[in-house]
Order: structure tokens, then C-alpha cells, then sequence
């Protein structure tokens, strides 16, 4: 992957035709901003919004064609809504390489309330266990961004028919419906986590009256609103207001940041195993991109993403990281026992600090971690948890079930948990209930109360086939982990007595 053209590289023309770009200035300046390159059957595609830029490259296309076994085919998909809105700035990303954005998005990442997330952890505490994650919301937001774009793209490119009379019914589309569109994902992705409280999920319990996405909400409509109004297109904040509170009409939008393929987690997947040295979060989001197509829903008639026969297998894999990351990163049981603590701690200390949305806004993880250190060594009702954060002083683990715990054995956990407080009376017991979601896919033969998300395959055919049914391994991966452990503040002799005495109430309990 060339990191400074975004160049795929498949064969010796593309390397051929690259370098021809690199010695003419005007080339060079064009392939930066192309939005797709590839190379099938000797023919290179170009893909570009900016018909200008296609001219150019038409106008020069003989120097490609000096390149043995190569012809080419520009594609223009249409110009942006301004000069200004065209993708002229550029960000490094350790997991896309370059992140394009244009002036009038610089606007946006330069606000404070945006700025803000370089200081809010993607991962809160879970450097105390992996010390790469370090890594904040701000460099996601931007790869959500990308993704998306590559996304939406992509479908333009296929499908622009079938988006346009699908996007054209909402009246603040019902003009320029494809570039505002764009520019809606662009925004939509961006800011889909600028409202997460320091230390993100931890602090979720104290939010007046909500939850980070209410906080979003908030800072779309109320902070940048006439920002965003000005500066993209009118009615932009109160269309991104509705993407945000999920309106019906707007579902096959918010699928690019909130769905079973979502790029959202496409992106921290790959960034959160990229920084905590795993490879569990790894798989072929390229892939899967590529794989993406268009479908009317059978019974809403709306349009909604689906995958091409061949890429079912990027998002088994897609699902197999996330199962993957879940079980060895976020339900880590050092992470969750920090977790816990830190919990604690943002209860009292939000009922001080977070009485309104302004004030979520006004901390960050650094803020909260002064905080933390000075509660450490004061004496107050905050005292205790900031102590254990601080000193890295925390509970053992006692024991705990495997990654597929059921409310039978949630309940027997928690029998054990009792008889454990009453047996040590002078040991501070714990019982956490680790529990995530991985998919929400229709199994077969699965009654399930759960929600369920119906994921299509598109036959070549064109025939549909739900991916759950065609899929050997979907239906083998859990919907859903749960994890119960015991923890106990003990050492030594203790903890080792208290083990075996869980133990054998556990064996008891069966």
C-alpha cells in the first residue's frame, strides 16, 4: 500500500503509472485527491468527484498508455459543493496513512469540542494492562471518517441511481442530493463520538439525563450548529441532529457508522489491536469495503447495505475480531476491575462536575486524572477509589466463569459471592458481570429475544440469501459474551484460602 497516494498495488503498470504521476507536478497533485485507483485486466481506473480533475488526467492519459499492458479508464463522480469543501489538508494515520479533510472541515476538527477528544482515551484505562493504548478518540473519529467516505464512494460509484432516489426524499438532500449527501457521512462520522465524557463508558452513568449520544446530539445542535450551517449547507446540523437520534427515514445513512459492518468498528478493531500489540482485531477491512452493496429491504422497502457473494467471508472475519477483541481486550479482568474503580470514582465525582451538558464538556481524561491524584492524597468520599487507580492497587481475581456464562450460572456466581462475604467478613468482595454483544444477527433456529439485524448476501444472480443462513461459522459465534467473576482485596495465604473455598462452593452450587 503506497501511505503517500493511497495507491493500491496490484501489478507493475500501477507502479508504473504511479511513478508517472510522481514526475509531473499537475499528476502528482491529481492522484493525491483521487478517491479511487485500481487495476484489473490491464486497465487502470481512476476514479475522481472533481470533473476538472478527470479532464486533466484525460488530457494527459497518453503517458499512461506508454506503459506496457495498460489503458485507462477515468471516472468522474462529480465536483464538491465548494472549492473549499475539496480534500486539499491531509492528517498521518498509523492505520489508513493519510486522512484527507478539506478547509471547511478543518473548521470543525480545529473546535474545541472536537480538539477535545485528542485528550479523551479510545480505551480509558486499559493501558494499565496493554501500554500502547494510549490512543484517543480523535484519531478514531478521523478513521471513521475515511472509512466511511471510502464506503459511501464506493456505492456512488455502483449504485448512484438507487442512492439518489433513495436520498433525494430528504428535504435537506432534495438538492445537490449526492455532494451533500457525501458530506453528510463525512460529518456524521466525524463527530458520531464528540460527545463522550472523559473517560468515555465510565463516566456514561453520569450524564444528565442521557448518554454520550445525547451529548453529541447536544454539541451538533447547539455548539456548532450555525457552524456547521454556514459552512457546509442550510439544515446540515438539524439533518446530522436526526442521524443522531436515529429517525427511521435516515437508516441506510447511519448504517455507515452504525450497523453490523459498521466502519466504525472497522476502524477501531484494527486501531485498538494496533495499539495494544495484538493481532486480534485484525482482518481485511479493505476487503470488505470493496464487498459492500445496496439492497431494498424486503419489508421497509428502504435501502440498506449488504454484501457481494465472495465477501461474506471478510465479515465472518470482521465478527471473529470483534468476538476476539472482546475476550482478550475489553473484558480483560485487570480492565475490569480499573473499570470498576473508576466508575466508582466518576459516580461521586460527576455529581459534582457534570450537572449539566456544558459541563461534560468542559473536562477530559486529564483533567479527571489530576483530579484523581489530588483525591489520592486527600482524605474525602472519593478518597478510596482514587486510591486504588493511583497506587495500582486492585483486587484479585477469585474466580470466574468462562466467556459463555448463562443466567443459571450468573446466579450460582452470585450464591458464591454471598457465601464468600459471610464466610470472610473482613475481606472487601467484588462480583462483576462482563457482558458485550457481539453480533445481533437472525440465527436460524435461534429463539433469541434479542434485537435482530438481518444481513444480506447478493447472489450473482441477484437473488438474496440472509448471511446468517449461508454462513457455517455465524451461527457457532456466541451473540453475546458474559464473563462473572469474583474478585476479592486479598493477598497471600488469604487469597489463596479464599480460592479454594470459592472453588468448592462452586463445585457445591453445580
Amino acid at each position: 500500500m503506497n501511505q503517500d497516494l493511497g495507491l493500491e498495488i496490484r501489478s507493475e503498470p500501477i507502479l508504473a503509472a504511479e511513478t508517472i504521476g510522481r514526475s509531473d507536478d499537475d499528476l502528482q497533485h491529481v492522484f493525491s485527491t483521487c478517491q479511487l485507483i485500481r487495476y484489473r485486466s490491464g486497465q487502470l481506473i481512476v476514479v475522481f468527484r472533481d470533473s476538472c480533475q478527470a479532464a486533466l488526467v484525460n488530457r494527459r492519459r497518453e503517458c499512461f498508455l506508454a506503459v506496457p499492458l495498460l489503458t485507462l479508464k477515468v471516472i468522474a463522480l462529480g465536483a464538491f459543493l465548494s472549492d473549499s469543501d475539496k480534500p486539499t489538508q491531509r492528517i498521518r494515520c498509523p492505520v489508513h496513512g493519510f486522512i484527507r479533510y478539506s478547509v471547511h472541515e478543518r473548521k470543525i476538527i480545529d473546535h474545541p469540542v472536537f480538539q477535545r477528544l485528542r485528550h479523551i482515551r479510545q480505551l480509558a484505562m486499559t493501558y494499565l494492562v496493554y501500554p500502547g493504548a494510549m490512543h484517543s478518540r480523535f484519531e478514531h473519529s478521523l478513521g471513521v471518517m475515511e472509512l466511511a467516505t471510502q464506503a459511501f464512494d464506493l456505492l456512488s460509484l455502483r449504485h448512484e441511481d438507487r442512492l439518489v432516489g433513495e436520498l433525494h426524499q430528504i428535504p435537506e438532500l432534495s438538492e445537490d442530493t449526492m455532494r451533500k449527501a457525501r458530506q453528510i457521512v463525512r460529518l456524521m462520522a466525524m463527530l458520531h463520538d464528540v460527545g463522550h465524557p472523559a473517560f468515555s463508558h465510565a463516566a456514561e452513568s453520569t450524564i444528565p439525563g442521557g448518554n454520550h449520544e445525547k451529548v453529541s446530539t447536544h454539541i451538533i445542535g447547539k455548539v456548532l450548529g450555525t457552524e456547521i450551517d454556514k459552512t457546509f449547507f442550510e439544515g446540515a446540523s438539524a439533518l446530522l441532529v436526526r442521524l443522531m437520534e436515529k429517525s427511521q427515514e435516515l437508516t441506510f445513512l447511519r448504517e455507515f457508522v452504525a450497523s453490523q459492518m459498521d466502519m466504525d468498528r472497522t476502524d477501531y478493531l484494527r486501531r485498538d489491536s494496533l495499539h495494544c500489540g495484538v493481532d486480534y482485531g485484525v482482518f481485511d477491512s479493505r476487503r470488505l469495503i470493496e464487498s459492500l452493496t445496496v439492497i431494498e429491504n424486503p419489508d421497509s422497502g428502504r435501502l440498506q447495505l449488504a454484501i457481494q457473494r465472495g465477501g461474506e467471508h471478510t465479515f465472518e472475519a470482521l465478527i471473529l475480531a470483534r468476538y476476539q477483541m472482546n475476550t482478550q481486550v475489553y473484558l480483560h479482568r485487570i480492565r475490569r476491575i480499573y473499570d470498576y474503580y473508576l466508575t466508582e470514582y466518576m459516580k461521586l465525582w460527576g455529581a459534582e462536575h457534570h450537572q449539566t451538558l456544558d459541563e461534560v464538556l468542559k473536562h477530559d481524561d486529564t483533567g479527571v486524572l489530576m483530579a484523581i491524584r489530588r483525591d489520592a492524597e486527600d482524605k474525602n468520599e472519593r478518597s478510596a477509589w482514587a486510591q486504588r487507580i493511583v497506587k495500582r492497587n486492585h483486587h484479585r481475581r477469585v474466580l470466574e466463569t468462562g466467556d459463555y456464562a448463562d443466567e443459571q450460572k450468573l446466579r450460582r456466581m452470585s450464591r458464591v459471592h454471598r457465601k464468600l462475604i459471610e464466610e470472610f467478613p473482613g475481606v472487601d468482595f467484588h462480583l462483576d458481570n462482563a457482558t458485550h454483544d457481539i453480533h445481533k444477527l437472525t440465527v436460524p433456529g435461534e429463539q433469541d429475544p434479542q434485537k435482530v439485524e438481518d444481513l444480506h448476501i447478493v447472489e450473482k444472480d441477484g437473488k438474496l440469501k440472509l448471511l446468517s443462513e449461508d454462513s457455517a461459522i455465524i451461527g457457532k459465534i456466541p451473540k453475546r459474551v458474559r464473563t462473572v467473576r469474583i474478585f476479592a482485596d486479598a493477598e497471600g495465604t488469604t487469597l489463596e484460602n479464599i480460592r479454594s473455598r470459592a472453588r468448592a462452593l462452586e463445585a457445591q452450587a453445580a
